[in-house]
């Protein structure tokens, strides 16, 4: 049996930025009490500007006046996560989502059906890019495996 992992490594993120009207401007995800709140995810454009994960909300707009937050929502992640994972059953019919932010497919036996690793890999991709989430894919003998490929590069 050969596995893929589609590791999603900013999936709350992700869920947030498909409903904003402009996804370039910066954007952090912001949790924590009203005393101390933190980012706990920022856009490429908030990270450019210099904003980071786990900085505080009142240190972030010291540095940077003009971005924008969002309440961090681990409902709305783990509803994503799930979508995606019914998602994953048109690709395999064995789908796990065990891990956080990831989702491992047998991926062997669907070969036959939707072609060799490249063809399969190429189309989970497209799908992930038309829905609008950032991806890591890694093919590899087990799910634990694919996992830790997927950390560690992409492909």
């Amino acid at each position: 049996m050969l596995w893929a992992c589609v590791l999603l490594p900013q999936l709350a993120l992700d869920a947030v930025l498909r409903r904003t009207p402009d996804p370039e401007r910066p954007l952090a995800l912001v949790t924590g009490t009203a005393q101390l709140r933190s980012l706990h995810a920022v856009n490429a454009a908030a990270a450019q500007a210099g904003l980071k994960a786990g900085q505080r909300l009142s240190a972030a707009h010291a540095l940077v006046s003009d971005f924008d937050t969002a309440e961090y929502d681990p409902a709305a992640a783990e509803r994503w996560h799930r979508f995606l994972a019914a998602w994953a059953y048109r690709h395999s019919s064995q789908v796990s989502m065990q891990w956080p932010n990831a989702i491992v497919l047998e991926a062997g036996a669907s070969f036959r059906l939707l072609g060799p690793w490249p063809r399969f890999e190429a189309r989970l991709r497209a799908d992930l890019d038309a829905l609008g989430f950032r991806h890591r894919i890694a093919l590899a003998p087990t799910p634990r495996a694919a996992l830790v490929l997927a950390g560690v590069q992409d492909g």
